[in-house]
């Protein structure tokens, strides 16, 4: 697979930008390296329907550009791969894309789409912070049935996502990547607590405290929206 070298001709920084970061699946690379450094393994997983030579090419174009650096050590065979200065610079740029689709593309998941319990906790996160929710100090860790694990947290000031597992979660929400997905993308009166694939364990305060700091999502506070925009749980 050779890069593309087609340009748009136009004496525009937009343009120009769009010529390196415009290809298919560039933009969702960055994404998943958004929250640190990950395996061409890990990137497959998170990048659901790209195939390895698209990936090891859309990976070289970044190189290239200066958004992506491999991480290549002497005698370890796995390769990491993280995003430059040039690479976080883009992050803002993700999160307000992430909210326009939230305002202006949302739509429930088809029933063969992956989904990703990172990329739905981060547009969660990003309503979060775009709302200006507030609440004490908390600590939600999200398990995922595979082996995947993240913890949401608000230190009184921001929030923000990591991925892993801690021992001092407030809330410990244990479930299944087509659970989370519809538990997240349903209406705030349509959650339910306790389902056979999702459950969530806490205080109930701290358990309350989660379900009415995630009520903007996804529709945000005050946002003029159907309710066919979403599904119920």
């Amino acid at each position: 697979m050779e890069r593309r070298t087609q340009t748009y001709g136009h004496f525009c920084l937009l343009a120009r930008t769009l010529e390196r970061v415009g290809d298919r699946w560039s933009l969702l690379v960055v994404r998943d390296l958004a929250h640190g450094p990950r395996r061409f393994t890990d990137l497959m997983d998170t990048l659901g329907g790209i195939t390895p030579k698209t990936l090891t090419q859309r990976l070289r174009d970044l190189e290239e550009e200066g958004i992506v650096v491999a991480d290549r050590e002497p005698g370890r065979r796995e390769v990491w791969y993280r995003l430059t200065s040039a690479g976080e610079e883009l992050i803002p740029v993700l999160e307000h894309l992430t909210l326009w689709g939230l305002r202006h593309a949302l739509r429930p998941p088809e029933p063969a789409e992956p989904t990703h319990p990172e990329h739905l906790l981060w547009a969660l996160q990003v309503m979060l912070e775009e709302a200006g929710v507030t609440i004490s100090p908390a600590r939600w860790l999200v398990r995922v049935a595979g082996g995947d694990a993240f913890v949401l947290a608000f230190d009184g000031h921001r929030w923000a996502l990591t991925r892993g597992d801690t021992d001092d979660a407030d809330v410990t929400i244990t479930t299944t990547r087509p659970a989370l997905a519809r538990f997240l993308t349903s209406l705030p009166e349509a959650r339910h607590t306790e389902q056979p694939d999702l459950t969530i364990a806490g205080s109930r305060q701290a358990v309350s405290a989660l379900l009415q700091a995630i009520a903007v999502f996804p529709l945000g506070p005050g946002l003029a929206a159907t309710t066919a925009a979403v599904s119920s749980a």
